[in-house]
Formats: structure tokens, C-alpha cells, sequence
């Protein structure tokens, strides 16, 4: 078993959470608002979001295994998260190949991608919000 410190997980999780948001809102408000700068920021932030996760769900599997979670709580929050994983990183050969066809398809791709990374994310959150003010789930007195 590796030997890691405790609750690194917490430490990174809020990253894709607040990247993948993030780039959302600010590619709806580069639209209304017409900012090309502000478009290019969302991609970015949606590129670094999904190159989080891989670090976020091996932190969270490592702290299951320090915990010995068993719990049906966690094996939502766990699946949300491998979902949320391979979804954002197939996403970024999707987003790159419709780049290579046009700008327009790229946005197209993005928003929807972008859209369905947020809900991800949310549940995702969503079941581990659950487990640590419901279950206590690594918290410790």
C-alpha cells in the first residue's frame, strides 16, 4: 500500500469543480459579450479541468482504500467521478478533431461538452458533499 499523506483528495478535488464551472460561465459571458480573450480563457480552463481529473480520482481512490469505504454513497460518488474522468479526457480529442473541421463546429462542441462536464461535476460533488456532512465520511474529532 502507498504511504500518502491523509486527505489529499479534499486538497485537489475543488480544482475541476471550479475549472470546469469556471470555463462554462466564461464562455457564455464571451458570447453575450462578444470577448474573444474571454472565449480562449474558457478553453483553457476547460483543457486544465480535464487534465485534473486523472490526479482528482487517483487522490479520491487512494483516501476509499485508506478509509476502507464501503458505501453506496461512494460507489455513486466513485462512478460520477470515472465517468466525469474519461468523459473530459475524450473530450479533448472531440474538442481537437472539431477544431481540425472548423471553428464553428469546435464551439458548437465545446459549449455542449462543456455543459455536460459542469453536470458531471456537480453530481460528482453532489455525492461527495454527501458523504462528508451526512456520513462524516474522513472527518475526523
Amino acid at each position: 500500500m502507498l504511504i500518502l499523506p491523509p486527505h489529499l483528495h479534499p486538497m485537489f478535488v475543488h480544482f475541476p469543480v471550479a475549472l470546469f464551472v469556471s470555463a462554462l460561465g466564461l464562455g457564455v459571458v464571451s458570447v453575450i459579450g462578444r470577448k474573444n480573450s474571454l472565449y480562449q480563457t474558457a478553453i483553457h480552463l476547460y483543457i486544465l479541468a480535464a487534465l485534473t481529473t486523472p490526479l482528482v480520482v487517483q487522490t479520491g481512490l487512494w483516501e476509499a482504500e485508506r478509509l476502507h469505504l464501503k458505501h453506496p454513497i461512494f460507489d455513486l460518488h466513485e462512478t460520477f467521478g470515472l465517468l466525469l474522468m474519461f468523459s473530459s479526457l475524450s473530450s479533448l480529442l472531440i474538442l481537437w478533431l472539431s477544431h481540425r473541421l472548423s471553428e464553428r463546429h469546435f464551439k458548437i462542441a465545446f459549449f455542449i461538452l462543456a455543459v455536460f462536464m459542469t453536470g458531471f461535476v456537480s453530481i460528482t460533488a453532489f455525492y461527495g458533499g454527501k458523504m462528508v456532512f451526512e456520513y462524516a465520511v474522513g472527518v475526523e474529532i
